[in-house]
């Protein structure tokens, strides 16, 4: 029984066995490649957050000791940007505790840690069963199987950028991944998890 490096979609060409395995490491990839995006964005929402309550602490404290004449803002540009800083920072906070983030990455990270269970115990068969009968193997296979798809029916999906992300870092076993889908894979990522806070930072400074 041999495991062969993986390239490209060659892995449908193998037994099951073979098949199974790259279905448990590439989605084993995804899912802590999930847990990863989410705290990241995480991180940087919390991050843009807290900014943009300093940034309203700082406006009503101008406001409050009435500096706006000794820097030349108007009373009403105070007060437009104290309003509008306060109803960016409510929308961030409301999409935040709608997004449940940590909560979503807490579940795809024990969902990850169930599917390394699985591929340890493959990898441990596939070490000592060199004198396995068809039967046993098959025996196997179709119990993980189960095990498998029981653990996926347990948790949401992740992205499709998950996936995307986990072929670029490995493209050495994906021989279709070009730098073009590596740099696309990268930037898609970036984009979703700190482009918009980075934006949002760089326009309050």
């Amino acid at each position: 029984m041999s495991f062969e490096k993986i390239k490209g979609k060659e892995h449908l060409d193998k037994d099951f066995l073979e098949e199974l395995k790259h279905k448990i490491w590439s989605t084993k990839g995804a899912r802590f490649g999930a847990d990863n995006r989410l705290k990241t964005t995480a991180r940087y929402s919390s991050l843009g957050n807290s900014i943009l309550s300093a940034y309203i602490i700082i406006f009503g404290l101008i406001s409050v000791y009435n500096l706006s004449n000794v820097s030349s803002i108007s009373d009403n540009l105070t007060a437009f940007s104290l309003t509008a800083l306060s109803v960016i920072s409510l929308i961030f906070s409301l999409v935040d505790n709608g997004s449940n983030y940590l909560l979503k990455a807490k579940d795809f990270h024990d969902c990850a840690l169930e599917l390394s269970e699985l591929y340890n115990e493959l990898q441990i068969f596939k070490t000592y069963s060199e004198g396995a009968t068809k039967e046993e193997i098959r025996k196997f296979v179709i119990e993980l199987q189960h095990r498998y798809q029981f653990v996926l029916e347990k948790y949401d999906n992740h992205l499709p950028i998950d996936n995307e992300y986990f072929r670029a870092k490995h493209h050495d076993y994906y021989s279709s991944v070009t730098r073009t889908d590596r740099f696309y894979a990268h930037l898609k990522l970036f984009a979703m998890t700190k482009l918009l806070y980075i934006i949002m930072i760089f326009f309050l400074h």
